[in-house]
């Protein structure tokens, strides 16, 4: 059951107590993102580094802000707007949407990513998607949960026999070197391109047994690794190197052949 933490001013919560603090933004920018989800007056503006920006996002995370607002020494390091210093050592990382390109286009396949960060380790993660009505979310040696129901990776133990997921091959989102992609794609059995958060929460859910995404900020991935391994899965940088969210790349698998994934990625490089 989860406890009410929104007066909780404590910073020493609980991983738990911080986790229920998470699903009580989400629930907030859930309803936002709603209110705005193929909105025909959507206003959208351009950002510096040429991706978009939607009064959603800006919305989103204005509340989750607000929200958090009282918890003392708690900093916040979202995407839209004045980040903490990174050696902050306890805060709070947010993309208010993740997949805007997709919720300007009426795809429902967006989510609010939210992670607790304390002492340089993710303790507490939520990934929200309000329109689909889908919500992942692990704690710290607590497990990974889907619609409040327990998940684990699958038990393919091959490449051979796998599913991969990743981003764009193409054009302004494809990132990373293409024919490094494409020599793992082709050893695996099956592969979608889905994009974005969903890569992982369904690596995550045993959906598929590969993810690789290139050239992130920490905001796309901080609550992913923490999701992959509470449901027993393997996380790095994809070139084999511990996971980082500040490092900008991420690999996610089951765990049953992750060294090779990561042999074929820079075998190539």
């Amino acid at each position: 059951m989860l406890m009410k933490t929104k007066n909780i001013t404590n910073p020493q919560k609980t991983d738990l107590e911080w986790l229920n603090l998470l699903i009580e933004c989400a629930n907030e920018a859930d309803n936002v993102a709603r209110f705005y989800f193929q909105k025909k007056s959507l206003s959208v503006k351009e950002k510096t580094d040429k991706t978009p920006v939607t009064e959603a996002d800006t919305e989103i995370e204005k509340i989750i802000r607000k929200h958090v607002a009282n918890i003392p020494n708690l900093g916040i390091y979202g995407e839209e707007f004045e980040k903490c210093d990174i050696k902050t050592p306890l805060k709070l990382i947010v993309d208010p949407i993740d997949g805007t390109s997709n919720f300007i286009r009426g795809i429902p396949i967006v989510g609010t990513l939210l992670a607790i960060e304390k002492d340089n380790h993710i303790i507490a993660g939520v990934v929200s998607n309000g329109i689909q009505k889908e919500r992942w979310h692990a704690a710290k040696n607590q497990g990974a949960f889907f619609n409040n129901n327990p998940i684990s990776v699958s038990k393919i133990d091959s490449i051979s026999e796998s599913q991969a997921f990743y981003g764009s091959l193409y054009g302004q989102e494809a990132r990373g070197k293409l024919p490094i992609l494409l020599n793992l794609l082709s050893q695996t059995k099956r592969q979608r391109g889905i994009g974005d958060f969903l890569i992982h929460t369904w690596v995550a859910n045993g959906y598929g047994e590969i993810g690789i995404d290139f050239n992130l900020q920490p905001w796309d991935i901080a609550p992913l690794g923490l999701l992959v391994t509470e449901a027993g899965g393997t996380i790095s940088q994809v070139n084999g190197n511990p996971f980082n969210i500040y490092e900008g790349s991420i690999l996610s698998s089951n765990g049953r052949f992750h060294d090779d994934i990561v042999t074929l990625l820079n075998s190539t490089s």
